[in-house]
């Protein structure tokens, strides 16, 4: 027997809950300027178990 996603109902293999997490995300970049006016990107809103963080960052 097949067993079922809690979140959709489907049978794993057929699950999308991942793809629908990743396209609800809200992410926000903004700019920083810290001491000694350095400027530091801050980025909010990744889901580190969603989102492979490394590949993002080095697009980004």
């Amino acid at each position: 027997m097949a067993v079922i996603c809690n979140t959709c109902g489907l049978p794993d293999d057929l699950c999308a809950c991942g793809d629908l997490d990743k396209d609800s995300t809200h992410i926000i970049i903004r700019l920083e300027t810290r001491r000694f006016r350095k400027k530091g990107t801050m980025i909010e809103g990744l889901d580190p178990k969603i989102n492979n963080l490394g590949n993002v960052a080095r697009e980004l």
